[in-house]
């Protein structure tokens, strides 16, 4: 795993996953090093939003949002120590800051699917159906609820994905009442978890 250059206030240390969106705000941060170090940089973060990363040669300046982060340290058994830091929107049951924004981190395509059902699932009052998981991904994609992050380090990918509950509801609606393969597809093999909801006879 390549690690990138990180610095605060004459603080260096080593930055191996970092994701940000357009705006260089900052969804996924983890740093590693000597303990001091990592919390002087963890700290200047959090209070002044104040670092410096080095990638490919090009000095890159992500800022803090305005979310709350999850700030997690640990020790490693080179005995330097590694923190991440998270928005609290990407723990599927503890999002207390909006229930019309969540955040995926994952390392691969099929796992980001997975955790935006579970997130998607607690997040609406919306009965939905496991079946349902890479219809909606694509649906979310194609109507911009969905945007991917930028991986600047590291191998995580990051996506925002926002809920708007109403047009959701008849989004599955309509593909119901149309027939829709990937969304009837669930009644037809006869699973009965997605009859007793909201959308039972619509079809």
């Amino acid at each position: 795993m390549a690690l990138s250059g990180i610095n605060s206030a004459g603080i260096s240390a080593w930055c191996s996953q970092l994701i940000i969106n357009e705006e260089s705000e900052t969804y996924f941060l983890s740093v590693a090093g000597y303990q001091s170090a990592v919390k002087g940089i963890m700290a200047n973060f959090l209070q002044y939003g104040s670092i410096t990363v080095k990638v490919d040669g090009e000095y890159i300046y992500p800022v803090r949002s305005s979310l709350t982060y999850t700030v997690r340290y640990l020790k490693l058994p080179s005995r330097l120590y590694q923190c991440v830091i998270f928005p609290k929107i990407a723990l599927s049951d503890d999002n207390k800051d909006s229930k019309d924004i969540f955040l995926v981190i994952a390392q691969t395509d099929s796992l980001a699917q997975d955790l935006f059902f579970r997130h998607l699932d607690n997040n609406t009052d919306i009965p939905l159906h496991p079946l349902w998981s890479h219809w909606l991904w694509k649906i979310f994609s194609k109507k911009c609820w969905l945007t991917r992050l930028e991986t600047l380090v590291g191998d995580y990918r990051g996506y925002l994905i926002e809920i708007d509950e109403d047009e959701l509801t008849d989004t599955i609606t309509d593909a119901i009442a149309e027939k829709d393969p990937e969304v009837i597809r669930c009644f037809e093999k006869g699973v009965t978890d997605a009859t007793d909801t909201q959308f039972k006879g619509v079809s």
